[in-house]
């Protein structure tokens, strides 16, 4: 049996509540083009399927160069706003220290593209560095080809199979099993309306992020120091 010597996660929904400062962003660009304001919880829901999904939430009658320009205005507040209230996920500090304590190592893989993922991670500090961060524009391919997966696996220095992947969009676990990982269902996150979690093929359903601290304090992992660059 694989042991777990790896922890990856997907960034928004999963390791960091960024839907306010979405919210927040879409909001304002709605009301920059004269358009009604959203429920933050219609926004919410969408916040995994990523930018051009909340920009069509936002205008749903618009498409191609129209579509495309309302997706910059909103992204471009968003990379304004981006930390504005957004936060770690409550309930997952002692797992991240549990992972920092034992010098197991973590990484992130997104879709969220690489300039905004940095400027977002710049304002955030973990008990330990993650060793990797895979975005959506970091390979030519993102989730939930494996490709990401495998890269993030490698630079952790860690086997595939022994890292699980913690996601809360379908698209994760389906790029956690296609990469040959473990996978766990963050139900937490920003499920689609289309998401049944019952049908997900995940190996573990975590309902609270307190639930993931949990298992990494009781994971059956092989402990080991990095090497030093």
């Amino acid at each position: 049996m694989n042991t777990t010597e790896c922890i990856l996660f997907d960034l928004d929904g999963t390791l960091l509540d960024t839907s306010y400062d979405f919210a927040y962003a879409l909001n304002r660009t709605l009301s920059d083009f004269g358009r009604p304001q959203l429920r933050y919880q219609d926004i919410r829901k969408t916040v995994s399927q990523g930018g051009l999904a909340m920009t069509k939430l936002a205008f749903p009658e618009l498409e191609g160069d129209e579509l495309e320009q309302k997706r910059q205005h909103f992204l471009e507040i968003y990379h304004d706003n981006i930390a504005n209230h957004t936060q770690l996920f409550p309930g997952l500090m002692p797992g991240l220290k549990f992972l920092a304590e034992h010098n197991i190592p973590w990484g992130i893989v997104t879709n969220k593209p690489g300039w905004l993922t940095e400027k977002l991670l710049s304002n955030f500090s973990f008990p330990s560095t993650p060793l990797t961060v895979i975005s959506g524009d970091t390979l030519e391919v993102r989730k939930p080809h494996p490709e990401p997966m495998y890269l993030a696996a490698e630079q952790c220095g860690v086997a595939p199979e022994n890292c699980l992947y913690l996601g809360d969009h379908p698209r994760d676990i389906e790029a956690g099993i296609n990469a040959g990982m473990k996978t766990g269902a963050a139900l937490f996150g920003y499920l689609p309306e289309s998401a049944d979690d019952n049908s997900w093929p995940a190996d573990y359903f975590f309902a609270t992020p307190y639930e993931i601290s949990q298992f990494l304090q009781n994971m059956n992992a092989t402990h080991h120091t990095q090497k030093p660059e």
